[in-house]
C-alpha cells in the first residue's frame, strides 16, 4: 500500500494588493472582532479572480480556491497552468515557504525546494557560506554538511564564484548552487519550479539526470514546467490548475492535452466543459 507523504484539505490562499503582511491594522482588528463572535473572516468574502489582464475592483485577489489533492511517496507530479493559476504559489504552501489562508497541509519527510531563483539565499554571504545556511534551515548539522560540501561544490561548478557574494551571482550561477544543494540534501520530497529553465542545456540535463535517479530511489517529486514535453517525460501523474482551481488530474498525456486545448481554443468554456464532463464521469464509475 502507498504512502501518503503530502495531503492537502481545502487549501486557499488569499493576498492583498500591494502590501506585505496580513494587511492594515484596522482589517486584522475586524478580522479579531469577527473571529471574536465566531463568525468567518469578512475579507474572504471580497476577493476576485487573479487576472492579471485586468485591474480588479477588489483590494484582495484569491491566489488559490479549495484546493484537495494527495501525492503518494514515489509519486512524480507534474503541475500545469498558465501564469496567473496559482502553481508557484502552491509549491510555496508546500515548501512551508508560506501558510494557506485557509485550509491545512500535511508533509511527511524531509523536503528540499527549488522555487524561484535566489530563494533562501543571503546576498551578502558567499555560496559557501549559503550551503550551509541553508543545509541548517533543513536541520542539517555543521559536520553533516561537511560531508556533502564536496558533492554540491563539484555538481554546481561555478569555480571561484562559491567564496564570493552570492549578489555577484547571475540567475544561472544561483541555479546551479540552488539545486545542487537540494538534490545532495538527500530529500524525501524535491519540489520544482520553472527555475530549471535559467540554466544551459548541458546543465538542464545533468539536473534532469539527477531528477530521474530520484524517481528510481523511489523518492517524491513535484515538478512545475510549461515544458509538456518535460512533464509527460519525466512525471507518472499531473494536474492542471485553471483559475486558481484543480480541474484535472490524470496522466501526463492527458493533462498536457487539455493545457494546450486551453492555451490555443477559442472556446475555453466548451473545453473546460469538457473536462468537468470527464471528471463527473470518472466520480460516478
Amino acid at each position: 500500500m502507498s504512502k501518503v507523504v503530502i495531503k492537502a484539505e481545502n487549501i486557499s490562499k488569499q493576498y492583498r494588493l500591494g502590501l506585505v503582511g496580513t494587511g492594515t491594522v484596522k482589517d486584522d482588528l475586524k478580522r479579531w472582532w469577527y473571529n471574536l463572535r465566531g463568525k468567518e473572516d469578512p475579507f474572504l468574502k471580497i476577493g476576485e479572480a487573479n487576472d492579471r489582464s485586468s485591474k480588479g475592483e477588489s483590494d484582495y485577489v484569491w491566489s488559490l480556491r479549495d484546493i484537495n489533492f494527495e501525492i503518494n511517496q514515489g509519486d512524480s507530479v507534474g503541475i500545469i497552468g498558465r501564469n496567473g493559476a496559482g502553481k508557484s504559489t502552491l509549491l510555496k504552501i508546500l515548501s512551508q515557504v508560506t501558510q494557506p489562508t485557509t485550509g491545512k497541509i500535511y508533509t511527511k519527510g524531509r523536503i528540499a525546494s527549488l522555487l524561484e531563483v535566489g530563494t533562501g539565499f543571503h546576498p551578502e554571504m558567499t555560496g559557501r557560506e549559503n550551503i550551509y545556511l541553508n543545509g541548517r534551515m533543513m536541520g542539517y548539522s555543521r559536520k553533516e554538511m561537511d560531508e556533502r560540501l564536496n558533492g554540491i561544490v563539484e555538481f554546481a561548478d561555478i569555480g571561484d564564484f562559491i567564496n564570493q557574494p552570492v549578489k555577484t551571482y547571475s540567475s544561472g550561477m544561483f541555479a546551479r548552487l540552488a539545486f545542487a544543494v537540494a538534490i545532495n540534501v538527500e530529500p524525501d520530497i524535491l519540489i520544482v519550479d520553472e527555475v530549471l529553465a535559467v540554466g544551459d542545456v548541458l546543465f538542464q540535463r545533468k539536473c534532469y539526470a539527477k531528477i530521474e535517479k530520484l524517481f528510481k530511489d523511489g523518492k517524491t517529486v513535484i515538478f512545475v514546467s510549461h515544458s509538456a514535453q518535460s512533464v509527460v517525460e519525466f512525471c507518472s501523474r499531473a494536474v492542471l490548475l485553471y483559475d486558481r482551481e484543480i480541474i484535472m488530474d490524470d496522466t501526463p498525456k492527458k493533462i498536457t492535452d487539455y493545457y494546450q486545448k486551453l492555451v490555443f481554443s477559442k472556446d475555453k468554456q466548451k473545453v473546460l466543459d469538457e473536462i468537468n464532463g470527464k471528471k463527473e464521469v470518472g466520480e460516478n464509475m
